[in-house]
This record gives structure tokens, C-alpha cells and sequence, in this order.
């Protein structure tokens, strides 16, 4: 047979598609390696948080977050929420995956919920360095990129500690620079927070891999994981926004052309991820949850139109750099990602007022999380330059020596972290526990009774109780203006009568008050002489408790329908003039009886007998999912709201048996069906699409 001089070509073929094969198992290799020692370097620090129950610190939030699980364990999806802010819709109570992971936890595996908690927090701990080494591996193209990251936001320290004494003051460690998401963890008990920066990073791995290759797969994952980053904590979806735009925006100054195909990606995946997860990103829930950052938002509406200009000119003077000097990608997002943080933070630090993003104060992690990538995807860059000109192993000794160095570095903060992280309070021994156990045993749950508590007092109560407080564990999730009004007077305080009248607005039947001898941490109560002459119920260390002498004490009060018209809410929460005549409104206005009874948080029965011109007054906030039926006729009552935002019945007058049912509203469902929708559209289009998405465009840079 002839030779035509294949057969050397297909050994050549062969021989690459070795040497291929070669380089991908050596890189999967390198990358295991990699992952390995960020993981075992970071269980070595955090592996003594696991298995506890009960906080490091007694001032942590954690506690907040455990008690939004123990809510969801002990009464399941209800519509309503009575124990916080006079009542809310729990679909607004907080970013749901964290909880409903404990409470998954605590009932598949009958893990006590605070266990739950440290386990998945314990895991965020050290698995978030592993997504900062992807995205610094997509950045950068090389591995050592993607492990230098990983490895500095391990171990690094925060820049804040040389700049900001209080910063400096708060690190566990005597002579160490901490890692300043442990002690945002531990310490403070950041827990969503941290757990959301598992996600941020892959909305970013994956909006490259978009910008470099579209597929529409790439959008979706993006989309998904800055959905899972929303369900977990605000701050964590601002910053993947926030990174969403940055390399939009740098993607758009490396080339112009791409402009309006860039923009569409960063809206499709915008809008792809809001379509996922409105199921619980309803507008009522956007509108209360995001309404905290109005005051960042009304900064910038003051700055028109000449802070507008500035601004607009600032912004062109970094697409001009960016596009004339910063040529590499990677450094570019990186660097720009992490001087928007870090004087975001550094402003706050400054004036302790401007927030240039709301919440800012709490942007300090991402300040360390956009340094290390930052860094990374520099070292990257100079070693491959290194790589070239000497055709050297040099990444391959460069990250062999930083998981060394790292190892050996963090030697020093290992033992402060095993104690940091086996110290736990033990809660049976705190006031909190006794002030809780007290109130849980002289409050009547079942007529739905409300408490005042200071401090403290107020973020445990519901971990140990289900009784009704004036305030709660996060007050995003507050619907009713007035809670945070009635506790800063209640703490601050000098007038009695103001302090009296809210007690009555609140239907409070206890009021904790703490004294100079309490053991209560933040001792906010102030003028305490106010409530002398009360009936003292408790009276230890330093707490006391009084029983306020309320006239009606049924949370469902018949209320004259004449009065309330005249009645004006009041401008701020010492306004006597209004609060004064509410209150008397509230106690004397009828002086007929009705019964309020618990059946569950969705659902109650009110009793009572109700006069002409005489409606029903009941202390919850009002809400336009609450439905009242006369059981009598089966006839639905309307409703409305008070002055000060308190639900009003509007019976027949005589006797009256009323069935009040809380139900979800129509943007819930609306929520609900979008995000069916979305699921829907990504399956249809996943399986029988045949609309190849951006395939028109040209993607040459």
C-alpha cells in the first residue's frame, strides 16, 4: 500500500491531543490542590465554631436570625407575623435562605436551630475563599491568580485596621491581624451576610464567561446565583450588582461597539434574576426592605444638578482611563470594584453620616474581598511576564510558596481563634433568659398581650418565647411607622405622660425597665423615674418589671368612629398634642367590651358588644391582607386603619362574633406567578428554544 503521509499527521494529532488531554488533567490537578489548602487553611481557623449552641458574644445579631428559623419550625408558612412591630406579613421578615436552611436542618436532622446556624455559617466561612479563587481564576486565566485571592482574603488582614483606630480596637487578637469577616462573624454574628458572599463571586465567574462567550446558559447561572446572593442578605445583592456593572462598564469602555449588547446582558440577567426569586422579591418587599437606603437615595437627589454633573464627569474621566490605560480586563473590574467599596467605606469611617451605599458601614468585607482579588489578578498578571521571559515554573513556585506562607502566617491566630470560637454564652445563665422565662409565664399568649423591653431584652425575647413585644430582631421588617418612635421615647424619654400614652397605643401589659444596677448590656433606659408609680410586678438586679394599669386590656377595643375622625396623627413621637387625645381615644372612648383570642398567627376571634357609631379597634398593624367575617352572618366587615396606622373593624352595632383572617396580598401571588413564569420560560427555552439569543453580534474586542 502506498504511503500518501497521513500517517505521520495523525500521529501528530494524536501526540496534541495527548499533550491536551495532559494539560487538562494537570490543571484539574493544580485547581484540587488549590482548593484544598484554602480549605484546609480556613477549617483550621473556624473548625472549634462548629457543634455549639448559643452565641459568642451576647451582642451578637446572631440570635435574630436563629429566632426568624425558630418562627418558621414552630408555625410553618403563616401569612402574619404578630410577636414584631405590632404585627407584619412575614413574607417580609428577612431574606429567607438562611433561616430556612436551619429550619430545614433542624428537621431533617433534629440539629438543635442554633447548631444549624453555626454549621451553615461554619461553611460559608470556608468555602467563600473557594468562589473568590474561581472568579480570580476567570479574571486572571491563570490558577495562581485564583489562589493568591483566595489565600490573602483567607488570612489577610482588613486595610481599615491602619486607618481606623475602632476597627483596630475590635480585632480579637493582641498582636495579629484578624481576618475581619471573622470577627463580622463571630463577634457580631454577620452570619447572612457572610453566607451571601459564597454567591457574589459566581455572579461574577459567570457574567465573564458571558461577556467571552454568549450562552445563554451563562446569563442563567448568573442569574441564579445573583438570585441565591438576594435570598441571602441586601448587602451581599448590592455588591454582585455593583459587580454586574462594573464589568459591564469596563466591558463597554474596552469596546464601544459592544455597547448596546453589553447593556443587554447586565438587564437580561437583572431581570432574569428578579423574574427567579419573586417569589419573595414581591414589590411590597422591595418597597419596605430596600426603603432604609432612601436616605442615600435622597442625598443624591439633593446633589442636582450640579453633584449630578460632577458626578457625570467623574464617571468620564475613570471610562476614559479604563479604556486609554487599563487594557487588562481583570485589573480593570478588580481595581474599579474595589475603589468603589473602599470609599464607600472610607467616606462613612470619615464623617460617621454620608452613606454613598446604604448600609455602608457594613461594605468593610467587601473592601477585603475586592483587595485580595485585586491582588491576585495583579500577581497573576506580573508572574505571567515572569513566566515568559524566563520559560520558568514560576506560577507553580509562586503558589507553592503562598500556601506555605499562608499555613505558617496564620499559625499566630490560631489559638485566639479556638478560643474565640469555643467561647459560648451560656443564655439559661443571662437576664436575658430570666426577663423571657418571667414574661413567657405571666403573659396570657393566647389573648395575644404585649410587652415593653429595652436593649437586649428585646432581640432574645423571641428566642425563648412567643410573646408579643412593641419591637423585634430586624427592623426592615416593620411595616407600622411608629415602634422605633415609641422606644426612643420609652428609652430616652423625660416626659411621664408621653411614656404612659405609648404604653397604652401598644396595648402593653408589662414594661421592662432597666435600672443602673442591670446586667442588660446596652442600658439604653434613661429617666427611669417616669414609671415609679406603677405597680411593680419584678423587681431584681437591677431590672424591674411594671404592670401598666390599662382600662381595656383586650388588644380588640370598641372605639367611637365620631372621635377617630377627629383624631391627627402625630408628627414625631414626643407630639403630645396628638398622642394625648389618641390615647384617651383608645382607652375612653366606648365603654363596651370585646374579647380578642389567639387561634393562630393568621387567625383570631373578637367578641364583644359594639354601640352605634362605634367601630372595632384592634392593635395590630393594619395591613390590606387582613379579612373580617361576622360569624353570625358569614358577611365579610370592613376594614381600615387609624390615625396611626392600627387596624379598625366596622361591624353592625350590638353583639358581634368576628372572625379576623390574615391572607397573603395580590402582589404575593403576583410574585408567585412570576417566578413560575421565569422557571417556565428558562425550561421551554432550555429545551424546545429555538432563538439563538445575541447570536447576531459581532464579539471581536
Amino acid at each position: 500500500m502506498e504511503n500518501d503521509g497521513s500517517q505521520p499527521k495523525n500521529k501528530t494529532i494524536h501526540h496534541n491531543h495527548f499533550l491536551t488531554s495532559s494539560a487538562k488533567i494537570l490543571t484539574v490537578l493544580l485547581a484540587l490542590c488549590a482548593i484544598g489548602s484554602i480549605v484546609l487553611l480556613n477549617f483550621q481557623v473556624i473548625e472549634d465554631w462548629f457543634g455549639k449552641q448559643g452565641p459568642s458574644n451576647l451582642g451578637s445579631i446572631e440570635v435574630s436570625y436563629v429566632s426568624m428559623a425558630r418562627f418558621i419550625t414552630d408555625f410553618g408558612m403563616k401569612t402574619w407575623a404578630p410577636f414584631w412591630y405590632f404585627g407584619f406579613p412575614f413574607h417580609i421578615f428577612y431574606t429567607p435562605l438562611l433561616p430556612f436552611l436551619e429550619a430545614l436542618l433542624h428537621q431533617t436532622w433534629k440539629m438543635p436551630l442554633w447548631e444549624t446556624y453555626r454549621l451553615l455559617t461554619g461553611i460559608a466561612y470556608i468555602i467563600g475563599p473557594i468562589s473568590v479563587f474561581f472568579l480570580g481564576w476567570q479574571l486572571s486565566k491563570r490558577i495562581v491568580g485564583g489562589l493568591i485571592a483566595g489565600l490573602f482574603y483567607s488570612v489577610g488582614p482588613t486595610l481599615f485596621y491602619f486607618f481606623v483606630p475602632g476597627v483596630l480596637a475590635d480585632k480579637y487578637s493582641v498582636s495579629f491581624w484578624d481576618p475581619r469577616r471573622f470577627t463580622i462573624l463571630v463577634r457580631w454574628g454577620e452570619g447572612p451576610h457572610l453566607f451571601s458572599l459564597l454567591f457574589v463571586p459566581f455572579v461574577g465567574v459567570f457574567f465573564a464567561r458571558a461577556l467571552e462567550k454568549p450562552r445563554f446558559l451563562y446569563i442563567f447561572l448568573t442569574a441564579v446565583f445573583l438570585g441565591l446572593t438576594g435570598l441571602t442578605n441586601a448587602i451581599g445583592l448590592f455588591s454582585s450588582v455593583l459587580l454586574l456593572l462594573v464589568m459591564t462598564f469596563v466591558k463597554i469602555a474596552h469596546n464601544k461597539q459592544g455597547k448596546k449588547l453589553y447593556m443587554g446582558f447586565f438587564l437580561s440577567t437583572g431581570l432574569l434574576a428578579l423574574g427567579l426569586i419573586s417569589f419573595w422579591y414581591n414589590l411590597s418587599f422591595i418597597t419596605k426592605f430596600f426603603g432604609e437606603g432612601g436616605s442615600t437615595g435622597n442625598m443624591f437627589l439633593s446633589l442636582f444638578p450640579w453633584g449630578w454633573m460632577a458626578i457625570g464627569v467623574g464617571i468620564g474621566f475613570v471610562y476614559f482611563i479604563i479604556g486609554r490605560f487599563f487594557k487588562n480586563f481583570a485589573i480593570a473590574v478588580s481595581l474599579l470594584w474595589f475603589l468603589i467599596f473602599y470609599i464607600v467605606v472610607y467616606v462613612y469611617y470619615t464623617t460617621q453620616t454620608v452613606e454613598l451605599l446604604p448600609q455602608a458601614l457594613r461594605y468593610n468585607v467587601e473592601v477585603d474581598l475586592s483587595l485580595a482579588l485585586l491582588l491576585g489578578v495583579f500577581v497573576s498578571w506580573v508572574s505571567s511576564f515572569i513566566e515568559e521571559k524566563l520559560k520558568s515554573v514560576f506560577p507553580l513556585l509562586l503558589g507553592v510558596f503562598a500556601i506555605l506562607f499562608s499555613f505558617f502566617y496564620i499559625q499566630g491566630f490560631l489559638e485566639t481563634a479556638k478560643k474565640a470560637t469555643t467561647d459560648v454564652v451560656d443564655l439559661k445563665k443571662t437576664s436575658e433568659y430570666k426577663i423571657a422565662l418571667w414574661l413567657n409565664d405571666h403573659i396570657d399568649q393566647k389573648k395575644g398581650e404585649r410587652v415593653f423591653l429595652p436593649g437586649n431584652y428585646g432581640f432574645y425575647l423571641n428566642y425563648f418565647s412567643n410573646v408579643w413585644q412593641h419591637r423585634g430582631g430586624l427592623f426592615q421588617a416593620s411595616t407600622h411607622h411608629w415602634p422605633d418612635h415609641m422606644h426612643f421615647q420609652m428609652a430616652n424619654g423625660t416626659n411621664p405622660g408621653i411614656a404612659k400614652a405609648w404604653l397604652v397605643i401598644a396595648n402593653t401589659k408589662y414594661a421592662v425597665v432597666t435600672g443602673p444596677g442591670t446586667h442588660e448590656i446596652y442600658r439604653e433606659m434613661k429617666n427611669i423615674e417616669r414609671f415609679q408609680g406603677y405597680p411593680v410586678a419584678y423587681d431584681k438586679d437591677g431590672d424591674t418589671i411594671y404592670e401598666v394599669p390599662l382600662k381595656r386590656a383586650s388588644l380588640a377595643k370598641p372605639v367611637s368612629l365620631f372621635l377617630m375622625d377627629t383624631l391627627e396623627a402625630p408628627t414625631k413621637g414626643d407630639d403630645k398634642k396628638a398622642l394625648f387625645p389618641y390615647a384617651d381615644w383608645v382607652e375612653n372612648s366606648s365603654k363596651n367590651l370585646a374579647s380578642f383570642a389567639v387561634v393562630d398567627n393568621d387567625t383570631y376571634k373578637i367578641a364583644g358588644d359594639v354601640s352605634d357609631g362605634e367601630g372595632i379597634l384592634v392593635q395590630m398593624t393594619y395591613d390590606p391582607g387582613w379579612k373580617a367575617v361576622d360569624q353570625q352572618t358569614g358577611k365579610g366587615i370592613p376594614t381600615g386603619k387609624d390615625p396611626l396606622g392600627f387596624l379598625v373593624l366596622y361591624p353592625s352595632n350590638g353583639k358581634v362574633a368576628i372572625l379576623l383572617r390574615h391572607t397573603n396580598t395580590l402582589d404575593v401571588w403576583l410574585g408567585y406567578i412570576l417566578s413560575a413564569t421565569t422557571v417556565g420560560f428558562v425550561l421551554w427555552y432550555g429545551v424546545f428554544g429555538k432563538v439563538k439569543l445575541f447570536s447576531s453580534v459581532s464579539w471581536k474586542t
